[in-house]
């Protein structure tokens, strides 16, 4: 089981190896490439600190120094894709609801607003979702 962030699921899917450091780089793409490998993978959706964060030079004990904002992309994202925190759906559904009702709907700036890499995902899909 992967523990995932609803918003880190947002994340992956636009993911260029880019990120805080060189080790949170590393685990990403590694889960990336688990997630890749095995579609079916089943994924806990988990407002708190997930299998990215471990490498992250934002986290602090179950939580990020961005705090609420982090909780805010997180209940955006299970709002619009219609899933609860904990709930446990497989990473092939969880990517085709997020990309259908929040990429390709247009609404990534929204669940995303203040993120300091949306500007990098949005030109990800500029020409992409038209």
């Amino acid at each position: 089981m992967i523990h995932l962030r609803p918003h880190h699921g947002l994340c992956i899917q636009q993911f260029v190896g880019r990120g805080y450091s060189e080790d949170f780089v590393k685990n990403m793409t590694e889960l990336i490439g688990r997630l890749q490998s095995s579609p079916q993978q089943m994924i806990e959706l988990c407002c708190r600190a997930d299998d990215l964060c471990g490498s992250c030079p934002h986290r602090v004990e179950n939580g990020c120094t961005s705090g609420q904002k982090v909780q805010q992309y997180d209940a955006a994202c299970l709002s619009l894709c219609g899933y609860l925190p904990g709930q446990q759906v497989s990473w092939e559904e969880f990517r085709e609801t997020a990309a259908k009702k929040i990429i390709h709907a247009g609404k990534l700036g929204t669940v995303c607003r203040e993120c300091e890499w949306l500007s990098l995902c949005l030109s990800f899909y500029k020409g992409k979702t038209d």
